[in-house]
């Protein structure tokens, strides 16, 4: 009943899933409209988009989902919305991110004097790297733990450290962002209601 009446090819869905069928600019709306029509305070809502985005930061990858969901229960903030939120990381943004994440790591580590030792990885190195971490967090593939001892030090240490200083900082700045255009639209949504009541009103009293 609900079916397509053209099943999508494996060629489709791959399309679907790093172009939306519809574009990006319809994609945003309708995530916008779903997460500013949660039936929850603009602060709730916010602390939870912006505990998505912070956790596709973190390089973590399979366990986004649960990270958010965690992160939005400690502060209070709403689960659905930190699920949405995730949606920042995403075949388009993930490797700058990744790039991101390493870089800053590594220097900081270098900064305090410990990562002079490693040489520093282009963005194909790190993406084969992150395919490999990829496949040992979602338990596929047959990646076990001796597989990622040498990529560890060198990638992961300075991907979680860099990944948890972006993590904090997109936090608040997603939070502040969310926060204020939530308010703003439900205040904005909420006047053009009362306006609408009060025209349908005056007409009920003026009659046929």
């Amino acid at each position: 009943m609900f079916r397509r009446r053209t099943p999508l090819t494996r060629l489709s869905r791959i399309r679907s899933v790093v172009w939306p069928e519809r574009g990006f600019r319809r994609l945003f709306a309708y995530l916008f409209q779903r997460v500013v029509r949660l039936p929850d305070t603009s602060g709730s809502v916010a602390i939870g988009v912006a505990s998505g985005v912070a956790a596709s930061f973190l390089p973590f990858i399979g366990l986004h989902f649960f990270i958010a969901a965690l992160l939005a229960l400690l502060l209070r903030g709403n689960v659905l919305a930190s699920a949405i939120g995730t949606l920042f990381g995403n075949p388009w943004t993930f490797l700058f991110i990744w790039v991101a994440d390493y870089r800053l790591g590594l220097w900081l580590l270098q900064q305090s004097g410990y990562g002079s030792q490693f040489t520093a990885l282009n963005i194909h190195q790190i993406a084969e790297v992150m395919i490999i971490f990829f496949h040992f967090f979602t338990f596929s593939d047959g990646v076990d733990w001796h597989q990622l001892a040498e990529p560890f030090e060198q990638v992961f240490l300075p991907m979680s450290i860099g990944g948890t200083v972006l993590a904090v900082f997109s936090w608040f700045v997603a939070f502040v962002v969310c926060y204020y255009s939530f308010g703003w639209w439900r205040a904005h949504r909420a006047k053009r209601l009362a306006k609408a009541s009060k025209l349908l009103k005056s007409r009920k009293k003026a009659g046929p």
